[in-house]
């Protein structure tokens, strides 16, 4: 989603020369998603040695990855925009040492799976997919817009019993609005952007800004909820974070410092914080 000196540079001398232009290189901007991110060499264990399988959505295949005992309890890992699965090569260390199985999937136009774009909407039905093969989950983790489209889930019926948000959006203008000001993108033309965005990528939606927040429609009261939020975060600050945590009352907020938006999946205090909070609703077995 960063943008440039020279992107910025453009989209200002556009919006003033000719606006409908500009919306539109802005749309085609927001949609493309760019090549494939690589997986890190630090992550190349975990990505390596996960059991593969593939969902199909909207005609596309999409790889899923599954780590730890088979037998033992389902965490469901949502990435973000750009990212793969491998990214939550950390937390899946960890959820195999609490007993729990990692399983997780790249989203569409992400990784190796197919497509041209995503949205949190095709986000939410990969989740969908992915849950009828694998039934409850008793978490899941969604980082920046994985976490935007695992609590909209969640608020929609998703089944597990415990939610843990990383760097998340609170919603659709949210997210469009951080777009738009690393852009460059002036005020008078955000509306325009955002109706020809809702149009071109969720046109089922008749008002995509009030459906795709997750402060407009949180997560159900029942499911223990945990926000994690970094305060130097350009893209999901802490604002963004206090705001999801006072429209979900009864949950956590852990607000960190230096790490940004997506090396904070690296910090062990905050994968710990995670693999804690995902652990205290399991129950062991009876000896």
């Amino acid at each position: 989603m960063a943008q440039g000196p020279a992107i910025r540079t453009a989209f200002r001398t556009l919006s003033a020369a000719a606006p409908p232009l500009a919306v539109e290189l802005g749309f085609r901007a927001f949609r493309r998603v760019g090549p494939p991110a690589p997986v890190r060499p630090a992550d190349q264990d975990v990505h390596a040695r996960a059991r593969r399988g593939a969902v199909v959505v909207h005609g596309h295949h999409v790889v899923t990855y599954a780590w730890g005992d088979p037998a033992t309890r389902p965490v469901l890992l949502v990435h973000g925009w750009q990212l793969r699965a491998s990214r939550f090569a950390a937390l899946v260390r960890a959820l195999e040492a609490s007993g729990l199985r990692p399983v997780a999937f790249d989203g569409l136009a992400h990784g190796e799976s197919g497509g041209r774009w995503t949205t949190v909407v095709e986000h939410m039905a990969v989740m969908r997919a992915v849950q009828q093969a694998e039934g409850r989950f008793a978490g899941v983790v969604g980082h920046s817009l994985g976490g935007l489209a695992a609590g909209l889930a969640l608020h929609d019926g998703f089944a597990a019993d415990r939610f843990a948000a990383v760097a998340a959006p609170v919603g659709f203008d949210t997210v469009t609005g951080t777009f738009m000001k690393l852009a460059g993108i002036p005020v008078h033309l955000e509306d325009r952007l955002r109706r020809r965005i809702g149009r071109g990528l969720v046109p089922d939606l008749a008002d995509p800004r009030t459906t795709l927040d997750l402060a407009v429609n949180p997560v159900p009261d029942r499911i223990p909820t945990l926000f994690v939020q970094d305060r130097a975060d350009v893209l999901s600050g802490p604002d963004q974070a206090r705001r999801l945590h006072a429209a979900h009352p009864g949950s956590e907020l852990l607000l960190t410092d230096g790490l940004g938006h997506n090396r904070i999946l690296d910090d062990p205090d905050v994968v710990q914080a995670v693999v804690t909070h995902m652990t205290a609703g399991v129950r062991t077995p009876a000896a």
